[in-house]
């Protein structure tokens, strides 16, 4: 009995994590750095781009602005979130001005990888490799940003060679923006349910 629950529950797991994957575009698992993660782009085109995901778990709406995140269990255990912030145009005086622009996606999803396969759980040697340019951030030791490219990759303490990526972020190219593990938390607890 217990094999079959277990069995029934990973099935279950399993759908509920296919159509997730569906809603996100996921057929394109590529992360470009300063452009888009999965087929989601950053830009003035904001409204159109969040049609791609659905409805999000949970968002944060501030003056202006919103934190959307999107989560899932993964079979073993671990919760996967896709994490995006925009802005109003018009507040930034971009086109449409009625629209949104995303200036941040963020991601724990360890199958979106750059072109060269650096991505969640990649050590930070081997992202180095790729984005020597990667540097930490003043205040936030556990974030190398690679600012130029628009690219950054999260750590759960200040990383050394062999330490493992726990998420990937792209932002404009040149402008850092990024956001923690601590502060999509934040949304999943206080956000509310759309």
């Amino acid at each position: 009995m217990k094999l079959l629950k277990a069995v029934l529950l990973g099935l279950v797991v399993s759908i509920a994590n296919h159509a997730l994957a569906d809603s996100m575009a996921t057929d394109n698992l590529t992360i470009v750095p300063g452009s888009s993660i999965a087929g989601v782009s950053l830009g003035p085109n904001g409204l159109q781009e969040l049609k791609k995901l659905g409805k999000p778990y949970r968002i944060d709406r501030g003056m202006s602005q919103t934190r959307q995140v999107w989560k899932w269990s993964r079979p073993e255990g671990r919760l996967d979130t896709f994490f995006v912030h925009t802005v109003n145009n018009g507040v930034i005086d971009a086109k449409p001005s009625d629209g949104l622009s995303i200036d941040l996606i963020r991601s724990t999803v360890a199958r979106f990888k750059t072109a060269d396969g650096i991505g969640v759980g990649k050590t930070l040697d081997d992202i180095r490799k790729d984005f020597p340019d990667a540097a930490p951030i003043e205040g936030t030791p556990t974030i190398f940003d690679d600012v130029k490219r628009g690219i950054a990759f999260e750590f759960s303490s200040a990383p050394i060679g062999h330490s493992i990526c726990i998420a990937v972020m792209v932002h404009p190219q040149g402008q850092s923006k990024i956001a923690t593990q601590e502060q999509v938390a934040e949304v999943l607890e206080h956000g509310s349910k759309e």
